[in-house]
């Protein structure tokens, strides 16, 4: 196993970590369940959304392990789109970064985080830490470890499940700001209008 492979399978283990540990978390000092992805009856369009993310996510996840583990294996049957080395550590760089986005959103979001919309509970809307850069730094984070997989481990399949997982992410966010709209009203819509939907440019 060569040294990308090697980084890349701990920032897997890592990802898988924080996220149980969250869950875990929650679940045991506050009694929430937060994995809400595609459970119960929240409308055609969210139920859609969610299913959407939840499996472009799942085979994203798999094809991360499958190639950290059986990377020269797979260059057999789907052969890299380049081969320069300096862009497959440039990978794990931006899948460190965007796991650390992902954790730092977890730990601000704090008892409001959840996986999928939740219409059952009223979480508070925060605005401080990554919150006040971006209205989804964890969504930010998922979208550099889409991309940082690719660059990797660039081969065809790897580019259709970024590019699938990307749409799949941008939808579900579009469904979860209407929903933030009609629970959260005037706060979610002042907070929306000053604060970019991922970083830098601002969108509505």
């Amino acid at each position: 196993m060569e040294l990308v492979n090697v980084f890349s399978l701990i920032l897997f283990a890592l990802f898988l970590f924080s996220y149980s540990l969250k869950l875990v978390i929650l679940n045991k000092k506050s009694g929430i369940k937060a994995n809400v992805l595609g459970k119960g009856n929240k409308g055609t369009s969210v139920d859609s959304s969610e299913m959407f993310v939840k499996i472009s996510t799942f085979v994203w996840g798999i094809a991360w392990l499958l190639e950290s583990i059986f990377d020269n294996s797979i260059d057999n049957i789907l052969p890299k789109l380049f081969t320069n080395e300096v862009m497959h550590y440039f990978g794990l760089m931006t899948i460190t970064i965007g796991l650390l986005f992902f954790i730092l959103s977890m730990i601000t979001m704090k008892t409001s985080w959840r996986v999928g919309i939740d219409k059952e509970t009223k979480t508070s809307l925060i605005t401080n830490g990554l919150y006040k850069y971006s209205r989804n730094p964890a969504f930010v984070g998922f979208n550099l470890m889409f991309i940082g997989l690719f660059l990797t481990f660039p081969n065809l399949v790897t580019l259709i499940i970024c590019l699938l997982n990307i749409v799949s992410i941008h939808n579900l966010i579009l469904q979860e700001e209407k929903h933030l709209e009609n629970m959260l009203k005037v706060e979610y819509l002042s907070y929306k209008n000053k604060t970019p939907r991922y970083l830098f440019f601002k969108s509505t």
